[in-house]
């Protein structure tokens, strides 16, 4: 496409640069032609958004945990109360929507800059417990429920969790937040 306008400007500079001889007859208007509009000038790349604000973040901190949170007490009632392992696979599958929703979350906003490497270890904690939730969500007995569920929580990184709560101001985990 630049070639085609490069092309084209030269031919045009080239035509209005020629002189008419003196008696010369005027040379023939152009015939307009239709042709595709040229294409708009590529724009630049979108810039990153700005980083969240403490009060910002710490709003969208709690929206990105709370489905995982929620699905997690979930499970852990059905386990306790002795649900049938269909029912704690359902659970399981939800907690593990969940969590891979919270991933992309953690990684996709900007936190501040003091929050933002305890947003990345969960992120990346999570990542991690990824492929024992997937064995949750197979558990062909309660037993296997409780070895996988247990084997995923090992990735758990309250550490962050913590640092992050701390550093936007919120209160510490409390399970009954999430219960129904």
């Amino acid at each position: 496409m630049r070639r085609l306008i490069i092309t084209s400007l030269v031919l045009l500079l080239a035509s209005g640069c020629a002189g008419v001889a003196d008696g010369a007859p005027e040379p023939a208007a152009p015939t307009p032609r239709t042709s595709a509009p040229a294409a708009a000038p590529a724009s630049a790349p979108p810039s990153e958004p700005a980083r969240l604000g403490a009060e910002e973040a710490a709003v969208r901190y709690l929206e990105i945990v709370r489905p995982y949170n929620e699905a997690l007490e979930a499970l852990e009632a059905a386990i306790n109360t002795g649900q049938p392992v269909d029912v704690q696979r359902e659970q399981a599958t939800a907690t593990l929507t969940a969590l891979r929703s919270e991933v992309k979350a953690l990684r996709g906003a900007r936190w501040p800059a003091k929050v933002e490497p305890h947003a990345l270890s969960l992120a990346d904690a999570g990542e991690r417990a990824v492929p024992s939730w997937e064995a949750a969500t197979a558990a062909a007995t309660p037993e296997d429920m409780v070895t996988a569920v247990l084997a995923a929580l090992e990735h758990d990184d309250q550490a962050a969790a913590d640092s992050i709560r701390q550093l936007l101001s919120l209160d510490q985990y409390d399970e009954g937040d999430y219960s129904s």
